[in-house]
């Protein structure tokens, strides 16, 4: 069985009440419900697969490797099989159990999504997502990472970060606005974060990946949809991409002085 159903509803029952009121934002975290052997399998998929380097910023906001799949039939058999699971009838009733999101669309064309990759040195600044699938016109709702990284080093940064700032009265891009990271995850194998995006779900790894020759932060990412969202989602001009803090927000006074972290 490649996917646990009945342990993935069990916890989704238990943690669906809470979801809505974790602070900064809505999220789960969910551990070893996929097949560790297919994960295996994953990784020796994207060891001889050729993606795109993706790097959009000459400051080094966002480096990494991702893949560019158009459709299931563009995957690897067994990130395929990943997939059908996380874009299933099943996994999509429950997400939607925990969310509370009704409507909920998968994304077909894995805009976005898919395998990605951070190598030693890469970065991930923090960041709110694109806010639109423009093919499908559906505006996205939900973030699922699911990770693939074997025995993950506290030390070699590439924590799952939530971010929040403090200072209302001014812009999230003033260089003058105080920032926070609420809480750190460690992108460890087999671990699943769902979280609910919008304009104030911050987040990303502030700090360069520090890993040792050969070792890679891999995931895979899926997107879930619906077909408009609710005003309270919204903070920016409507529709956007992706927007990004500068990295130096983990090097400000107090950002991480009250930090939950996560094993």
């Amino acid at each position: 069985m490649i996917f646990n159903y009945e342990m993935f509803q069990d916890d989704v029952e238990k943690k669906c009440d809470e979801y809505a009121s974790t602070h900064p934002y809505p999220y789960a975290v969910f551990d070893g419900l996929f097949d560790s052997v297919v994960l295996d399998e994953i990784n020796k998929e994207i060891d001889q697969a050729d993606f795109q380097k993706d790097e959009r910023s000459l400051d080094g906001i966002e480096v990494k490797i991702r893949s560019n799949f158009e459709d299931n039939e563009s995957l690897p058999p067994f990130t395929r099989k990943v997939f059908e699971v996380m874009n299933g009838g099943k996994f999509l009733s429950s997400v939607t159990k925990l969310s509370g999101i009704k409507g909920l669309i998968v994304d077909p064309y894995y805009d976005g999504g898919g395998v990605n990759i951070i190598e030693n040195q890469g970065t991930l600044a923090v960041h709110v997502d694109g806010t639109t699938q423009h093919r499908m016109q559906v505006c996205r709702r939900i973030n699922a990472i699911l990770f693939l990284n074997d025995d993950w080093d506290v030390d070699w940064n590439g924590y799952h970060e939530q971010w929040t700032y403090t200072n209302e009265s001014l812009s999230p891009f003033d260089e003058n606005q105080k920032w926070k990271c609420i809480r750190k995850i460690l992108p460890k194998k087999n671990r699943l974060i769902i979280f609910t995006t919008n304009d104030h779900s911050w987040h990303g790894h502030a700090g360069v990946l520090n890993v040792p020759e050969g070792i890679q932060r891999r995931s895979l990412i899926a997107y879930y949809y619906t077909v408009s969202r609710p005003e309270t989602d919204v903070i920016f001009d409507n529709p956007h991409r992706a927007l990004f803090i500068n990295n130096s927000i983990s090097l400000r006074d107090g950002a991480y002085d009250e930090t939950e972290v996560i094993l």
